[in-house]
């Protein structure tokens, strides 16, 4: 069953044998759009498992990393919706689902400049000294830094509090 992906569904429904009939798993923290698209995938997984993301990264750009042409065209959507997917893989702790859709994210920010990611991202304005402590932390680290050390859990946690209209 492919929804047994998620740690989140397979935890909830562990208890169950095979044989027996399992209730209806609540997710009620990813709207129903993007829950369809989470399905979708899964469902594609299932048939077609998306290769390993390996670090270092073997090139700075998507289309570089990712080979297969249906999951690049899956996460070819606008902000907002793989922002959710973002939070709704973390959410769910479905890592494949969530490696690419964090490596996407942080393709797309990479070679940006401050100003450009906080549109992108929705990020308030830093103040002059926590701009100057963010870039001495985050100076010369390509997208492998990121994907390696949790930008899941960072992009996930700041997609929440800094959610796009």
């Amino acid at each position: 069953m492919a929804a047994k992906l998620s740690q989140l569904v397979s935890d909830a429904t562990e208890k169950f044998s095979e044989s027996e009939s399992t209730p209806p798993v609540e997710i009620l923290k990813v709207e129903s759009e993007c829950l369809a698209k989470v399905v979708e995938f899964l469902n594609h997984y299932e048939k077609e498992p998306l290769e390993e993301i390996k670090t270092p990264l073997a090139d700075n750009t998507f289309e570089g990393v990712v080979k297969q042409d249906w999951y690049r065209d899956f996460v070819a959507v606008d902000n907002p919706m793989l922002f959710d997917l973002v939070t709704a893989a973390n959410f769910m702790a479905i890592q494949p689902l969530l490696d690419l859709t964090c490596l996407q994210v942080s393709c797309q920010l990479m070679g940006k400049s401050a100003e450009e990611i906080r549109n992108i991202l929705n990020i308030p304005q830093m103040t002059e000294a926590e701009e100057k402590e963010a870039r001495r932390e985050h100076q010369a680290r390509d997208a492998s830094f990121y994907v390696k050390r949790g930008l899941a859990l960072f992009l996930a946690m700041e997609l929440r509090c800094f959610r796009l209209e």
